[in-house]
């Protein structure tokens, strides 16, 4: 096996990092890195050797789109411009960035695509490899969306999406580190196991990427001054507890 390409995905939305993120996983030439601002983004292309970037149409503060941006930090990384917008709303940007790819966001088939253009991107070699896993990979994604959406049905505006459980760590950890996130260390100062038994709540649900079908189950449960939902699709949502108010 030879030395992991670096893949640095960009999108303002912690859900489809998520999903990003279980999906290169099954790959192991592939190393991802996350990013969620423009900012962020070109920190992490500054200060690491960036094999392949997939950006949403993200801009800087000033303005600046952060695939123009990207490009002269890099002249030569190949960009995947994976985005909802339609060609024509950012073909002059596209082309002045000088992306090699452009795949519009669809469905859970379109991170597949995106999945065998950053193969070709980083090694035409490693396609083969990487596209003998595109099938599952694709089948899986579009379980999580079916299974989200019977999981979270009952979900309000009022909710927030605060993190996403992949099965790689305790599910415990990963919710506390959620909400901190969401809230501001020191988020809360009570143990979580004080609210519910983390480990059972774990053995019930299932990561996001499995061969097997999952209920769509929702676990809701107050922790602090909040109160959480779990679903089987391992999204983590929060809201203020009714009568509180955080911000």
């Amino acid at each position: 096996m030879g030395t992991p390409q670096t893949v640095l995905h960009v999108d303002d939305d912690p859900e489809m990092l998520a999903l990003s993120t279980a999906t290169f996983h099954q790959f192991d030439d592939i190393s991802l890195l996350t990013a969620t601002t423009a900012i962020d983004a070109l920190d992490i292309v500054s200060s690491h050797s960036v094999d392949c970037v997939v950006s949403d149409s993200l801009m800087l503060p000033d303005g600046v789109p952060l695939i123009e941006a990207l490009r002269r930090e890099n002249k030569d990384v190949p960009i995947v411009l994976f985005t909802a917008k339609d060609w024509t709303e950012v073909a002059d940007v596209a082309s002045a960035a000088a992306v090699s790819e452009y795949v519009q966001k669809a469905g859970p088939d379109d991170l597949s695509t995106v999945l065998e253009h950053v193969g070709m991107l980083v090694d035409g070699d490693r396609d083969e490899s990487l596209a003998a896993g595109v099938s599952a990979v694709t089948e899986a994604l579009a379980d999580h969306a079916d299974a989200a959406s019977a999981a979270s049905f009952s979900l309000d505006e009022n909710w927030e999406l605060v993190g996403q459980w992949v099965g790689d760590d305790e599910l415990g950890i990963v919710v506390v580190e959620a909400i901190e996130a969401h809230a501001g260390l020191p988020a809360i100062e009570e143990p979580l196991y004080d609210y519910i038994d983390a480990d059972a709540l774990e053995e019930l649900l299932r990561p996001v990427l499995e061969d097997e079908e999952r209920p769509g189950i929702e676990v809701r449960f107050p922790y602090g001054d909040f109160e959480l939902a779990v679903t089987s699709t391992g999204d983590i949502f929060a809201r203020p507890e009714p009568g509180e108010t955080l911000y």
